[in-house]
Formats: structure tokens, sequence, C-alpha cells
């Protein structure tokens, strides 16, 4: 009997969502708001941050990233500055209500990430990790094909 590895990765994924969401609501936030925050704060301060790198960061829609931004900025946790080399582009940085809170993000993170890891070799770790990198890429690889096939049934 085949594994049904999608319903495996979606149980994995609920649990985490939920391990993630519980931590993020003494703070007032969700998991992918506290996400958006660890990613900002881990980025070299010269860099800038804009919504399209939050949208590929994360993998999700212009609308989500909006949605979600939006909530973070009313909550000041984020600012949204024009940017000085196109107007129609908004630069995000955190804010000292968002900086104070990394410490605590990071040990979550950290210990979660050493507690899901522990059950594994290193061998069983570096193998676990460069399967998890492959994935997207596959997923983007038959999405592809769907949709050339889609195309070409329409023609």
């Amino acid at each position: 009997m085949t594994e049904n590895v999608m319903h495996m990765i979606k149980i994995v994924s609920n649990q985490l969502s939920r391990e993630i969401n519980n931590f993020a609501k003494q703070f007032g936030l969700t998991g992918v708001q506290l996400q958006i925050i660890d990613y900002i704060n881990h980025l070299p301060q010269n860099q800038f941050v804009y919504q399209k790198d939050i949208e590929r960061e994360f993998n999700i829609r212009r609308s989500t990233a909006t949605s979600v931004l939006q909530k973070m900025e009313e909550n000041q946790l984020i600012i949204r500055n024009v940017s000085p080399s196109d107007s129609r582009i908004k630069i995000i940085s955190a804010l000292p209500k968002a900086e104070e809170i990394q410490p605590q993000i990071s040990r979550f993170l950290e210990t979660t990430n050493e507690q899901l890891l522990s059950c594994l070799s290193a061998f069983q770790r570096r193998s676990f990790i460069k399967a998890l990198e492959k994935l997207p890429e596959q997923i983007d690889l038959m999405t592809t094909k769907e949709e050339d096939h889609d195309h070409k049934n329409r023609l």
C-alpha cells in the first residue's frame, strides 16, 4: 500500500499551525503575523522588505498578504513607507512593539525546531530538510504541467 503523502503533510501542517497560533495568541497575533515579524527582524538592517518578498517567502496570495500586513500596521507592529525609488511600492519595517517580542519568538521557533527534529538522526535530519526543500519545486512543476494540459484541452 502506498502512503498518502499529501494527507500526512496536511496533518503535520495543521498540527504546526495550531502550535504556532497557540503561541502567538499570548501576543494577540496569528501564527502568520508572528512568522512575518521573525522574517523581517532577521534580515540585514540595510535590506528592504516589500510585500512581494513576504508573498514569496510565505507562499501567500497578494490579497492575503495585504490583509495581514494591514492588520499588523493597525496593531503598530510594522510600518509601510513609500520606497524612494518607486512611489507605488512600500517598504515594510518592524516597529519597536514587534522588535520587543522577537527574542521570545526566536526561542519558541528554535525550541520547536529542535523538538521536531529530535527524533531524527543527523543523517535523517539532513535528508528530511533536503526533501522538504525539493517539494515546493516539484509541486510547482506539477501545477505547470496541469495548467499546460488544461490550456491544450481548451484549444
